[in-house]
């Protein structure tokens, strides 16, 4: 008969303590969002936030599409795309010729 309320104790106690992860895991997450989003200079989050968008709409976008929307050249976007890839916040899509650019899981996280 002591084996059922213990059982119940320590489902209850397990309940509260995933409880406790979750609300911890998601401050944890908004502060490191916070964090993070200081470090990142305006230019890469504005290319961030175009390409999240974008997929939200379910749109493609490519390089001239990021050229066109941000008014800048070729070899600037270049070179911020590639920041971004080294930082593992976006990723190419090759789709038949063309060349697309999608957010990855951590790109994803940082936008939210």
């Amino acid at each position: 008969m002591l084996k059922g309320p213990s059982v119940l104790h320590s489902a209850l106690q397990l309940s509260l303590f995933i409880i406790l992860f979750i609300i911890i895991s998601n401050l944890f997450s908004r502060f490191y969002r916070q964090k993070i989003n200081k470090l990142i200079p305006e230019e890469l989050m504005d290319i961030l936030k175009i390409i999240k968008e974008a997929e939200i709409k379910g749109v493609l976008i490519n390089q001239t599409n990021l050229m066109a929307r941000l008014k800048i050249t070729k070899p600037t976007v270049k070179k911020r795309l590639n920041y971004l890839i080294a930082l593992h916040y976006i990723d190419f899509e090759i789709r038949g010729n063309h060349k697309y650019i999608i957010l990855t899981e951590l790109g994803n996280s940082i936008i939210k």
